[in-house]
């Protein structure tokens, strides 16, 4: 069998396709049913349907769409609720909860100019920290400089509710899902880098309403 060379994406195509993978980050946390509980008390799994609720950052952005569905399942411990594999959160007495997750995602480097000399940028940045590290000399009288590059922190945010039978048992929750979008505070993002990313208008917000039901009863 020939394989076909792949070549390497721009790093601003990378970062865009990090940046899509966003409309997950927590939903994405789900499996085959009972495929996702490791902690605490299983709470079985769910169904659950999102439904756009306002879309700031221009419809369709990063591929999103006006409803979509995945499976969940769940657990708890004490004032703790686990989502999924990885996820956990907070639960309080009236079986509210709520969870987080957030990261940061370079789009690209930017080169400097130092006195009308350029300074040439290796194009890597770390996930982490967003800092950019730069290789090349400034051909200007001043030495070195370094270029800041774009780097975009999204975070996810989880708010709900647990609805409870007569007997206890969990049997569905709703919830409000958001994705939010702006550029990290140490970075700069043109124009140009937020278009390439799939995000023109930053900051912004995707907002969802969950509804669930519960499709798998607990172990």
């Amino acid at each position: 069998m020939t394989r076909r060379a792949q070549h390497p994406r721009p790093a601003r195509a990378r970062g865009a396709a990090a940046l899509t993978g966003a409309l997950g980050m927590l939903a994405a946390c789900s499996g085959p049913p009972g495929a996702g509980r490791q902690l605490g008390d299983d709470l079985g799994g769910f169904h659950v349907a999102a439904t756009e609720l306002a879309n700031g950052c221009g419809a369709g952005a990063l591929g999103s769409r006006p409803s979509f569905e995945f499976e969940i399942d769940l657990a708890r411990e004490s004032t703790q609720i686990f989502w999924g594999r990885d996820a956990s959160g907070s639960l309080d007495a009236q079986l509210g909860f709520e969870f987080s997750a957030t990261v940061r995602v370079p789009i690209g480097q930017r080169n400097a100019t130092a006195n009308n000399g350029n300074a040439a940028s290796n194009g890597n940045a770390t996930a982490n920290d967003g800092n950019a590290a730069s290789n090349g000399n400034a051909t200007a009288n001043d030495g070195n400089a370094t270029g800041s590059g774009c780097t975009i922190g999204r975070a996810d945010h989880i708010a709900g509710t647990l609805q409870a039978d007569a007997a206890g048992e969990v049997i569905g929750f709703s919830a409000r899902l958001t994705y939010s979008f702006e550029p990290a505070p140490d970075s700069s993002c043109s124009l140009d880098d937020r278009i390439g990313a799939g995000l023109p208008h930053l900051p912004c917000e995707m907002d969802y309403a969950l509804a669930a039901d519960r499709t798998r009863t607990p172990d």
